[in-house]
């Protein structure tokens, strides 16, 4: 779909022709769910996949939320432990695309299980690929002009939705979005929020993503699109470069192409600047070249629940 940031941590490859197993396939991602279920409501009236997003681990080492890149020790002690063993593993789809883990973000308004299970149930959540970024995203028609200065959350409630909620379009204005994020305290800086929208037009299933928010660089005028802002890592010892992105990135973006006769998601990621990806910690720690079959580098992220607006 044009989107860069789609081959991240891809367990599978994609699909060769007539394959549908052990590949990743037309249906495999999310956001074609998502817009399948924008199909399904123009079909039969109701939208089975209106879901949130979370993000979560499949390891058996008694070691839940231990997802940091640098402290990798593997999804089974038997199997991928210690670094050597998973350096040298030969398994054709295995230890070398495996990855520390997702994790689930709640937004409640106190840690109580009726409050977090609320949460859930209203779809406030988010998945990380492991980093501890915030990220918050709340949507409406009437937002204040100057909410991305104030940060005024309950003001966010009262004139909008906020991620996982539903919307019924105007046909007086645009969409807005107020989106923020903040650095994960123990990881790299921000490099950009992104908002991906996904609607259903003459019964083709469409997309695209606007670049709304840079850390430490601008928007290109020409492409939308973010310009490098300069990161880099160091490849000798895997410090990251604190000197380039943003600790904290907020904005209020109104979507330039709104139609209120479509119905539409929106969801916001927020992209980390690079860092070492694990093998590549493995590697400098065993004293070893890094292997050629996984990257050296990742971009960790974090991805807000959607909000739907239905045409009017």
């Amino acid at each position: 779909a044009g989107d860069e940031e789609c081959g991240y941590e891809q367990f599978f490859p994609e699909c060769e022709e007539e394959g549908q197993t052990s590949c990743i396939y037309p249906t495999s991602m999310m956001r074609d769910g998502l817009q399948i279920g924008l199909a399904l409501e123009d079909q039969i009236g109701i939208n089975p996949l209106k879901v949130g997003l979370i993000g979560s681990t499949d390891t058996h080492n008694s070691n839940p939320g231990d997802t940091e890149e640098w402290d990798y020790r593997g999804a089974t002690t038997f199997a991928s432990s210690p670094a050597k063993r998973r350096y040298e593993s030969t398994r054709l789809v295995g230890t070398q695309y495996n990855n520390p883990g997702g994790l689930a973000a709640i937004w409640a308004p106190e840690n109580t299980r009726e409050a977090l299970f609320d949460a859930m149930k209203r779809k406030e959540v988010y998945a990380t690929s492991g980093t501890r970024i915030k990220l918050r995203s709340f949507g409406g028609f009437n937002l204040p002009e100057d909410i991305a200065v104030t940060a005024d959350i309950a003001a966010a409630y009262t004139h909008g939705v906020p991620m996982g909620g539903s919307l019924v379009a105007s046909k007086d204005n645009s969409l807005s979005l107020f989106v923020w994020a903040v650095k994960d305290p123990d990881n790299a800086p921000l490099a950009k929020i992104q908002v991906i929208k996904g609607w259903i037009e003459q019964g083709q299933r469409q997309e695209v993503v606007y670049d709304v928010a840079c850390g430490g660089s601008d928007l290109d005028p020409v492409t939308g699109k973010c310009l490098a802002n300069g990161a880099t890592v160091n490849m000798t010892d895997c410090r990251w470069d604190n000197s380039a992105g943003a600790a904290e990135l907020m904005t209020l973006w109104t979507d330039p192409d709104f139609s209120a006769d479509e119905d539409a998601f929106y969801y916001v990621r927020a992209i980390q600047n690079p860092t070492c990806r694990w093998s590549t910690y493995d590697s400098l720690r065993l004293g070893k070249s890094p292997r050629d079959d996984a990257p050296l580098i990742s971009k960790e992220m974090a991805w807000g629940s959607p909000i739907w607006v239905n045409a009017k």
